[in-house]
């Protein structure tokens, strides 16, 4: 089997693997979202918690906190993983990770801008040591 169809399962068990070293701190500190436990250190979060203030393409993503506080997001279809603050974007070349550009939102109403991702941050901060 090819490394390229490799690559989805093994950021997955990366990022699970990974994620096994963060703590059980509760998930619902972002004002305004409910979430859905997935495994220790990873959370559902969606488009339907966020509502207006979704900033991705995809409906859903899995939210982990990776060790050095660096927040990421993984495309729940592809397992493609995603650098979300400044720490983990230091992290993305490393990990293999892709851009976040590439599934972040515009905003509707501030042109040139993109939607926040600061209770994403916030939320998945909640989930580190």
């Amino acid at each position: 089997m090819e490394l390229n169809n490799l690559r989805p399962t093994l950021l997955s068990l990366a990022l699970m693997a990974a994620a096994g070293c963060g703590s059980d701190a509760a998930t619902d500190q972002a004002p305004n979202t409910e979430t859905t436990q997935a495994k220790p250190g990873i959370v559902l979060i969606s488009e339907e918690d966020f509502g207006d203030r979704w900033p991705f393409t995809q409906p859903e993503m899995h939210l982990t906190c990776l060790p050095g506080n660096a927040v990421v997001v993984m495309d729940v279809n592809s397992g493609v993983m995603y650098p979300v603050n400044g720490v983990a974007n230091g992290k993305a070349q490393q990990m293999g990770m892709e851009s976040l550009q590439t599934i972040w939102l515009e905003n509707p109403n501030i042109e040139g801008t993109k939607i926040s991702v600061g209770p994403i941050i916030e939320q998945g901060l909640s989930l580190c040591i």
